[in-house]
């Protein structure tokens, strides 16, 4: 659930039923969406095992705090399960060409480690991005940047898998 990379990894679904096998995957995302875009879709969110969460980017680049914007995904994250979803993977913001952008997206990293490090239902996934991966508007990826982003994904719901007690 999440902005437009959510939709420009929707061509690599398939990926996920071959690694993640009897696992039903949706997708639910909104070019240019936000936390508060996010905060609304709850409802949708609980009807699943497993919610990754792939939001903040936008807001970062609109000005965002980012204190702020790690208590509103801590508190979405742990809505989701209160409404009946078993886990929750958060991404890492993924870096852009804006050198002020990817400090903020590194320090926000920072804070949600911390965050979710002994938490048994939410997940933080930071991933080593390349910037060589950046596509010609300096936010979305090429092709080959979203096979490794999906990736990337699969890793960390195997990960929550099999390192959470459901």
């Amino acid at each position: 659930m999440g902005d437009s990379h959510v939709g420009r990894l929707y061509p690599y679904r398939s990926w996920l039923g071959e690694h993640l096998r009897g696992v039903s995957v949706r997708w639910h995302w909104r070019g240019g969406a936000g936390i508060d875009w996010a905060e609304r879709q709850v409802a949708y969110a609980s009807d699943f095992q497993i919610v990754v969460l792939m939001v903040g980017g936008n807001d970062i680049d609109n000005g965002m705090p980012i204190y702020r914007l790690a208590d509103k995904l801590g508190r979405l994250a742990h809505d989701i399960i209160a409404a009946g979803a078993e886990a929750v993977v958060v991404t890492s913001l993924w870096p852009r060409t804006n050198n002020a952008y990817n400090t903020r997206a590194r320090a926000f990293a920072h804070i949600m480690e911390q965050r979710f490090y002994n938490d048994p239902q939410v997940t933080f996934w930071l991933w080593d991005r390349r910037q060589s991966w950046r596509n010609y508007d300096g936010v979305h990826f090429t092709y080959h940047g979203y096979r490794q982003a999906m990736r990337y994904l699969i890793s960390g719901i195997i990960w929550s898998i099999n390192h959470n007690l459901w």
